[in-house]
């Protein structure tokens, strides 16, 4: 029987895809991956670390190769395109680790190969603010990528990382993509065009990386949808499907939800709260970028 509001033809399409979630924090909090696994995901990506550091990163990656053999039954780590295949026919749920920014790098160009070698796959170059790879989103002079970021960026072309660009100032965005050999991905970036915001990206970097056969994944988290509080409608995120489309084409549309740690249903209001006031205080958010909870993702 069909599931209440989605007929038996969409089932079908769900249950034959490999459903490919690029960016999904939540995914680290273990009971959250029953929910991925009953929802149909083929492969996940959790933010196994980013503006914590090093010893975060490590520990993250430690964490999970425990609980990958503990439930090896049911979770596979994914480091090659075909094991996403795999994941699929075996009926696990898929993990590729994700950087969410190069603060566990630091200065090391060396640690890319220890990452990659460790299972890291995917890094994001900034996370909105100023590091030394470059300029992030929320950074008000847009200073571009450094020479340690092209060097960054080379180094991961090298090891086969990917380079994601989401949370990314403009100007370095586009520079990396000047730079990199290989192509690159907004993991979970929406449409300025339809939502003006500095983490939603223009239409010439979706141009670019379309152009250099990247990927842009929709994110459906709120603030980046639309400001309909609090939460968005289901045609609100499927317009950034459509603009991509348009920009794009098809062959250049993922999906990265951006399901967190602070999201309505699975904390308090008050826990909430805590999370994004931990998040402002730490300068990594700006409220006129992240409104304050709650946070109600896009109905369906």
């Amino acid at each position: 029987m069909a599931s209440a509001g989605i007929n038996e033809r969409a089932l079908e399409v769900h249950r034959s895809a490999i459903v490919y979630d690029a960016v999904c924090p939540l995914a680290q909090q273990e009971a959250t991956l029953d929910d991925l696994i009953k929802g149909g995901v083929t492969v996940v990506a959790p933010t196994i670390g980013g503006p914590r550091g090093l010893e975060d990163a490590m520990a993250s990656i430690g964490m999970w190769y425990e609980r990958l053999r503990r439930r090896s039954d049911e979770l596979l780590l994914v480091t090659r395109a075909e094991d996403m295949r795999r994941a699929k026919d075996e009926g696990k749920l898929g993990i590729i680790f994700h950087l969410q920014g190069t603060a566990p790098i630091g200065r090391d160009l060396s640690l890319v190969e220890v990452f990659y070698r460790l299972g890291v796959r995917i890094m994001q170059l900034t996370y909105n603010v100023k590091d030394f790879v470059g300029d992030g989103c929320e950074e008000p002079g847009d200073g571009g990528l450094s020479d340690f970021g092209r060097k960054l960026v080379q180094e991961m072309n090298r090891v086969g990382m990917l380079v994601d660009l989401s949370h990314t100032g403009y100007r370095t965005t586009m520079e990396a993509m000047e730079v990199s050999e290989a192509p690159c991905v907004f993991s979970h970036s929406n449409c300025a065009a339809i939502l003006s915001s500095n983490r939603n990206i223009r239409d010439d970097q979706i141009a670019a990386v379309a152009a250099g056969g990247g990927v842009v994944g929709v994110t459906a988290f709120p603030g980046f949808v639309s400001k309909t509080r609090p939460q968005p409608t289901k045609g609100e995120l499927l317009a950034h499907f459509d603009h991509l489309a348009e920009v794009a084409g098809i062959d250049h549309i993922g999906f990265g939800s951006d399901y967190f740690e602070g999201q309505d249903p699975y904390v308090t209001p008050e826990e909430a709260d805590r999370v994004y006031r931990t998040w402002i205080d730490s300068g990594s958010w700006e409220p006129e970028t992240y409104a304050p909870p709650p946070y109600v993702y896009p109905e369906g």
